[in-house]
Order: structure tokens, then sequence, then C-alpha cells
């Protein structure tokens, strides 16, 4: 019966073991064997070093042999893992083996090699050196510190088909060696014929006619000549005289040859064994990220990832607090991030054989295989990234059932944990909860995948892992809509989206699986508008000089630890502070504030925010150059007291109203080809413009039943409550083929005629886009036409037939279109802006899964903070521009300045787009202009107003 009570001392034991079996430790100590082995002067001098280092690591393991603990420590003879009645049995004082035994005792007298130098013994003709020869015992130890690597090397060598080559070889070559020998032998070559067959230089007849050298006429001496004639070809007879030897030379050194070439073969297929085997076992990683299958969109994720990673290195001189501050935001030094990748090919994909990717960890492995934790390091990984399997039939049913395996062996993990340390006496370690973060396709099986997460206890719940998942298709789709609807939104979209320049970030206070780990001692309050507003005054009283802008609070919901509320831009309030000195006092004689006349009014707002934005505040968001000035202003928080941070003194500059820029009109919309999200930019589209027609294009009937049922998968889960956020049920009209979107906040409301139909129809036909089908007529008339991408092969090649058709028959209507490859997606963007047209926008649904998947890696929940800003309810992406009626801006002021302006309509500044040219002009969208998120853009930090074309905000759509 096992026993799993601690005992005295187990901890401590326990933790020697696991110290003395990690690879520093090995790695230290080899290099300490081999270093005191060296025959230099110089080695002598660090033997009390040796002798310290080797004492500690003799005493240590000696302890661990008497305590039956080394087990652990080691593994097994026989290379298998100990389990637990095996480490039990093994347990307590005990008496070692006599093997044992005698290897301690050579251990113990390569110790005291060391003394006869230090006291002074050891003057080169004492008899003490010959204990030196007693360190080579340490060598053993070489091969017991690599075990594994010594045990792959052998069972790849002795394999039986192998070991039987290597046998027949080595009795070829000796049967070879001893025929060479005996023709050599019965020849017997005259005297003076003698050659020098030991190559000593000795041969030949003396003056009294006897041999120079007698060796050279013995068998032995010719069996080991012939030997060395197959070994080398560079001991083939010289001289061709003696023809006999020289043939039996020429003949053995053929066949050397043929030997090398085979020894060669031999060793390269042992080589790519043990590389083989290198990838069956463990990387040995810990705190790594896992990215589970590989599609087209796998590159650009890692490309993103690591070039996050070096936007972690400080700024400035290298110094300690350099030093400090990377090892503050890496959490792990100089060791940088690290990546492991499973795939089921064989081989690694291509692209991980660049030089910027060779670092990165691949394994073949299956999810459902059992290998799978053991051979990715899963329970010691720090996050794991799955990704749809596109080449999978359902992508989501794979991916379902990838969650129930991985989060079923997560969970079996931490008990196999819990109970090895309950077995070695140790506490339950606290760690930080990994992070599983798995990409769905259709919005409609979130729900399911969130199911399969949580089903047991184990995932979200679980205290060792917490889940994610992100609804891919959805946010392309609201993405889509987003460019469709404001131009000019995509350059913004794509910085904040990618590791370039600035990103927006959550920063929870203490969430599980985050780094950042600091409850609030002081809580901020209940009231969103006052956290925003303390938020903003320490962001611009901080030292740094760069800049954070915050934009939203995040607040905990009524549905559980998981429910967690975004509130993009809430009206900040400044109430709780000094209004003597505040923002607050400073534009209170504004005329756009008249009727904020005194603190009073200021309490009563605070009030209505309040019962809006209710709730324990988790963290904020913020745009930011990278994460560490985030994490500036969340320690902020906790370090500086309310009353002690100063009011904010920027003030409002006496500007001109800014308007919204135009945006486009939805009342006739064109979507060609259908995926899962599109049902998601459909409903988007409708919420924007309630009274948009849209005709979607399908190529032939199958397509148009599949888009059917997405819309009615879409209304069933709304209906049973387990889609939420911002959607709305269709109303089918099954004689038209068409669809009613019904406003969730009034479902009564009568609408004149149907939102979408679906047809059947051809677009890349010319005849077909100047005859579209229910009397939406040429295609020149509608206001946007939407290329949809699907998987399908071709896909590509007809969405730039269709661009091409477009481009010959109108100049009119709004083009946005979706394709596959990266490249097609550039060339067909670079191709619109050399024509001097901003009407179409390609881009490659790959490269967006890519984004948002690297988005969900590096901000936990970001999609309920872009599902708002990129769609058309609450608070959005906005562009204005200086109302061209009024006069015209001059001067320069401040990011703060500006965005104070803007603030006193409710109005949060992201960023500013300058024109190039310097010259007074009126800026137009011919202008070349830059877009600069969180920055005044010209190096100062002042903005030249003459330069300024538009601004970008979050703001009620």
């Amino acid at each position: 019966m096992i026993d799993s009570s601690p005992r005295t001392g187990s901890q401590v034991f326990a933790w020697v073991a696991r110290f003395l079996g990690r690879v520093e430790s090995r790695l230290v100590l080899s290099a300490a064997i081999i270093v005191s082995l060296l025959p230099f002067e110089w080695v002598p001098r660090f033997d009390a070093l040796f002798l310290a280092l080797f004492s500690i690591e003799f005493g240590l393991r000696v302890l661990l042999v008497f305590r039956g603990e080394a087990l652990h420590a080691h593994g097994s003879a026989r290379g298998v893992t100990p389990t637990e009645a095996e480490l039990e049995e093994n347990r307590g004082w005990q008496w070692p083996s006599t093997g044992t035994l005698v290897l301690m005792l050579f251990d113990l007298l390569a110790l005291l090699s060391f003394v006869p130098s230090l006291v002074g013994l050891d003057d080169g003709d004492a008899q003490t050196r010959w204990l030196r020869l007693f360190r080579l015992t340490r060598m053993m130890l070489l091969l017991s510190y690599w075990a594994p690597l010594v045990r792959d090397v052998w069972s790849v060598v002795l394999r039986h088909e192998r070991a039987k080559q290597v046998t027949l070889m080595g009795l070829v070559v000796l049967s070879l060696s001893f025929a060479g020998a005996v023709v050599i032998d019965q020849l017997r070559v005259d005297d003076e014929e003698l050659i020098d067959f030991d190559g000593d230089g000795e041969f030949g007849l003396d003056e009294h006619g006897q041999a120079v050298d007698p060796d050279d006429e013995r068998f032995v001496v010719h069996l080991w000549w012939a030997f060395r004639q197959i070994q080398d070809p560079g001991n083939m007879m010289s001289s061709p005289e003696q023809i006999a030897a020289v043939v039996v030379s020429v003949a053995l050194t053929v066949f050397g040859l043929f030997l090398v070439s085979f020894l060669i073969g031999l060793g390269t297929d042992v080589v790519r064994e043990l590389m083989e085997l290198s990838r069956l076992r463990p990387p040995g990683l810990h705190g790594h990220t896992i990215i589970v299958n590989i599609d087209p969109s796998t590159q650009r994720l890692l490309h993103e990832l690591l070039r996050y990673s070096r936007k972690l290195l400080p700024e400035g001189a290298l110094s300690r607090a350099w030093l400090a501050e990377l090892i503050r935001n890496t959490k792990r030094g100089i060791k940088g991030a690290r990546y492991l990748v499973v795939g089921r090919s064989h081989d690694p994909p291509d692209f991980l054989r660049q030089p910027e990717l060779a670092r990165i960890i691949y394994r073949e492995v299956h999810v459902e295989d059992q290998t799978f934790l053991v051979r990715t390091d899963v329970a010691e990984a720090q996050r794991v990234v799955l990704l749809a399997d596109l080449a999978a039939e359902d992508p989501d049913a794979a991916t379902i059932q990838s969650l129930l395996t991985i989060t079923e062996s997560l969970r079996e993990a931490d008990e196999e944990a819990r109970r090895r340390d309950s077995l070695w006496g140790l506490p339950s370690r606290s760690r930080r909860a990994r992070m599983l973060i798995a990409e769905v396709l259709d919005e409609s099986n979130v729900p399911a995948a969130r199911a399969a997460i949580a089903g047991d206890g184990s995932g979200r719940d679980s205290a060792r892992t917490r889940a994610f998942v992100v609804p891919s298709e959805r946010l392309i789709a609201l993405f889509v809509a987003c460019i469709t609807r404001r131009p000019g939104v995509g350059r913004l979209l794509e910085e904040l989206l990618t590791s370039h320049g600035h990103e927006l970030y959550t920063m929870f206070f203490d969430l599980p699986g985050l780094a950042y780990r600091r409850p609030l001692e002081r809580g901020l309050g209940d009231d969103a508008g006052e956290v925003m507003g303390e938020l903003i005054r320490r962001a611009r009283s901080l030292a740094s000089t760069e800049r954070v802008v915050p934009v939203g609070v995040l607040m905990a919901g009524e549905g559980g630890a998981d429910d967690i509320v975004v509130h993009i831009n809430p009206e900040p309030d400044f109430s709780s502070v000094s209004l003597a000195r505040g923002l607050v006092a400073d534009v209170a004689d504004l005329e756009d504030l008249e009727d904020v006349e005194d603190v009073e009014d200021v309490e009563g707002a605070a009030k209505l925010r309040r019962a809006a934005g209710s709730g324990q505040c988790l963290g904020f968001v913020a745009i930011a150059d990278n994460f560490a000035r985030v994490r500036e202003l969340a320690d902020d928080l906790h370090d500086r007291a309310r009353a002690q941070v100063p009011a904010d003194l920027t003030g409002s500059p006496k500007l001109g109203p800014f308007v919204c820029a135009d945006t486009t009109k939805l009342h006739r919309v064109l979507v060609c080809g259908f995926r899962s999200g599109t049902v998601s930019m459909v409903e988007s589209l409708i919420q924007s413009e309630p009274q948009t027609q849209i005709l979607i294009m399908l190529r032939d009937q199958a397509a148009v039943d599949a888009a059917w049922d997405n819309f009615d998968a879409h209304t069933k889960l709304i209906e049973r409550g387990l889609l939420r956020g911002h959607h709305g049920r269709f109303r089918v009209d099954e004689n038209q083929r068409a669809l009613t979107w019904l406003n969730p906040d009034d479902p009564s409301a009568p609408s004149d005629r149907p939102h979408v139909h679906l047809v059947i129809g051809d677009w890349s036909s010319s005849r077909q886009l100047t005859a579209l089908p229910l009397g939406f007529g040429h295609v020149g008339t509608m206001d946007a036409v939407l290329l949809i991408s699907s998987e399908h092969v071709g896909s590509d090649a007809r969405t730039s037939k269709t661009l091409m058709k477009l481009e010959t028959l109108t100049q009119a209507p709004r083009i946005v279109a979706e394709v596959l490859d990266v490249e097609l997606a550039r060339r067909l963007r670079k191709r619109g802006v050399e024509q001097g047209s901003d009407r179409v926008h390609v881009y490659s649904i790959q490269e967006l899964r890519a984004f948002f998947m690297f988005q969900s890696v590096v901000v936990p929940a970001f999609d309920l903070v872009y599902t708002e800003l990129m769609g058309p309810w609450g608070q959005s992406f906005v562009q204005l521009e200086p109302d061209p009626s009024a006069a015209r801006l001059t001067g320069t002021c401040t990011f703060e300045e500006l965005a104070n302006h803007l603030s006193l309509d409710d109005r949060v500044l992201c960023g500013v787009e300058l024109c190039h040219d310097s010259s007074p002009h009126q800026h137009s969208s011919r202008c070349r202009t830059s877009l600069h998120v969180a920055d005044a853009g010209s190096g100062s930090d002042s903005i030249d107003l003459e330069q300024l074309v538009d601004v970008w905000v979050i703001s009620s759509d």
C-alpha cells in the first residue's frame, strides 16, 4: 500500500533531486569535469574551486542515493519515468547497491586527487600524482548526466537491421585483412625485396645478411598492415616494384573506399534517426507558446509575434536600468519568446527554415495523439493557440474535438502534478495559469466551443487554465463592413492590429493566466466615468515620454468572473479632484459648457453615468506603443495616492469645429459570394443603414441553401439566448428568398421591404453585372460592391477577374474585395494606388486572421473591444475633418490640447493625419498624408494645424 503522507525533509530532498536533474546543472557540471581534466598549467590553480563544486555535488548525490531519491533525479535504469510505486518503494533511508557504492568510492578518490596540489604535495615527482587518474572516473558521470542522448545513440546504432549490417561489414573487413595477410605471408618475398610493413623505417638486410627488422616478417604485422590498407588509402604502396604487395594493397584500398562510403551512409542514416528521435522527445521548454495547426496565416502570425517580442526591448543605452526593464518586459530575461509549432507533416514547413524563424521548434503530432501532451510540454506551456484546421471537412468540429482533448489532458496533468507534490510532501505549487486560445470560424459554434472548455470543470473554470474563444470570421466580417462604411479607416486598423506602431491594450489588474497580477488595494469605484477621469489625469502626469491614451474601462458584469463589460469612451468625470486646478475648471468658462455651472451639476451628471456603468473595475483599455507603458499606468494606481496626482492643467485651445468626414452610402449593396461570417457583415451593414437593400449573389443552388441555413442558425441561437452581443433576428420570406432584419431594441417596428435578397448568378460575367437580378439594374448604380472570398480552388482568380470587369464597367461604387493570397492582395492594392483611386480595397483574409490571432495572444479579450469599435453601434472609430465653412486652422497645439478640445463633444483622440506638403493649400483626398496614432507626428510635441488634414477619434457612431 502506498503511503502518500509527507515525511521530514521530503521537500528539501525532492527539490535537490529536481535541481540536479536540470539541464543547466548538468551543463555546468559537465563543463567543470572537462576543464578539470585539461593538461594545462593553469588548470591546477582552480583545484580549490573544483574541489568545492564537486564536493557539494558529491555530498548532495550521496544524500539522494542513501535517501533513495536519485531515481527521481536521473530516472530509472530502464530510461523510463519512475512510477509512484517505484518512487515510494525507493523512498526513505536505505543502503545502496554494491555497484553504486563502488562508483561512489571512485568519485571520492577523484575528489581526493585535488587535495595534494592544495597542500603543496603535488610537485611533479610526488607519489600522489597517481590519484589524478581517478579523475577519469568523472568521465563516466558525463554519460550519466546525458543518459537520454547516450541511450538514443546506443539504441539507433544497435537496432536489429543496422546491427546486422555493422556486424557483417566488420566480419568482411576482418576476413579481407586476414586474406591479405595470408597472401603476403605465403608469397614470402625475397630478402632483398623486404618491405617496411610496420612503418618504422627499418627494412632490408644488414652487412651480415640478416633482416634489419625481423618484425616485418611476422604474420601479425602483415595482418595489421592489411587492415591499415583498408582503413586509409594513404597507406597504399608507394613503389610498384613488389608486384604481390602492390596487388594486395590496391585490392584492399579499393575495398576500403567502398567501406568509407558505407560508413558515411550509415552515419548519415544514424544522424537522421537521431534527429527524428529528438522530435519525439519533449522540447524541454517552460513558459512557451504552442501554436497548433499550420495554415496560410501561421507564417504571418509568427512574424507578428516575433516582431512584437522585439518591441519589448527598452529604449536608450545599455545600463542596469535597461536590463531591469528588459527582464520586466519579457518575464524571461534575455531568452526571449519561445514558440513551438505543431503540424501533421513529417517535415517542418518551408517558412520555418527562414533565418528569422529558425529558432522556432516544430513537432509532428496530432492533438488526438496520446503523446501530444508530452511531446509539446503542454503542461509547462504559458499559452496554447489552437488555429482552425482549414484542411478538415468541418474545421469548427475539429477545433471543438481538440478543445475537449486538450482541456482533459491539461486537467489530468494538473491532477498528476498535485499527486506528485503530495507524494513528495510538497505543498501545491502556485503557478501562473496558462491561457488556451481557440479560433472558431462560425460564430454559431462559439457556445459549443465554450461548453467544450468548461464542460467538466476544467478549462476556464480551472485555476490553471483560462480560455478565450476567438470568432475570427465574425471579426473579419466586421472589419470588411467597417472598411466599407468608413473610407480611410483601414490605415488606422492596420496599425492597431499589427505589431507595427501602436496597439490597443487591455490591462486587467488581477486576471488568472496573465503576467500582470496586482489587485488594487483601494478600488476605483463603480462609475466608469470616474475611473476614466482618473486614468486620464494619471496618464498625462506620468514621467515617461511615451504617450498613453486611455480609451475605455473594463467592468465586471453580473454573469460571474468571466463576464466582462467593456465601456469604450465613457464620459470622464473629474469631480473627485479639486476643481480649482482641474480640467473642468479650465473649460467651465467655454461656451460649450455653459450648462456646467458648479460642482453639484458635475456630481449630478456622474450619478447618471454611474447607473449606466456599474460594477467592479477590472482594468482599462488604452492605446500605447508597447505594453510597458500601459503597465506603467497600472503601477501608478498602486504607487501614487489619488491626492498626489496633479490635476490636468492642459487647456483647450480656441479651435474651430470639426465635422464628420463623408461615409459611404449603403442604400444599395451587392455582395458576391458567401461565408459563415457574411451573416455578421450583413447585420452590421443593416445596423448602419436601416433602409439598405442588399443583394447576395451566389454561384449555385447549393450555395443558396447553405447561406439560408446560416441565417436560420443565427436566428435560432439568438432565440435561445446563446448568441450574446448586438444581434437581431432575421424574418424569413421563403417565397421571395428574402430576409428582413429585426431590430432587437424594437422588433415590432414595421419594415417597408426586405433587407436581404439571395439570388443565383455569375458575378464575373459582364452581362450579369450590367443587368443584376430583381431589378437592381447596372452595377454602377450600387453604392458598394463586396467580393467575398472562399476556400475553393480558383476563388482568387475569379475575384481578380471580377475586379478587372468592374474597372472597365464603372467607376462609381466603393469596392471591397477579399482574397486568400497575401501577395495578390498587395499587388491589387498597389494597382489601385497607382491609378489614383481610393475606392478599391483588397484584403487577404488569411492575413486578417493572422492579425486577429496575434491580437488574441498579446491582448486578452481584445475581441470585446474591437467588436464595438468596428461595429456600427456604441462607440466606433470616426473620422473628423476641420469644418470647411469655418476659418482655416493656423498655429500649433499639443496632442493633449487637441484631445481636450475634442473631448468637449465626448470624443477620444486616437490619431492625426498630416499632409506632407508644407505649402499652404486646400487639403483634399489627393494630398499625400501620413497617419500618426497617439503622436503629434512632427518629431516634437506640437501639431502644425495648417498640415492637419483630419483626425481619428472614438465617438458614438
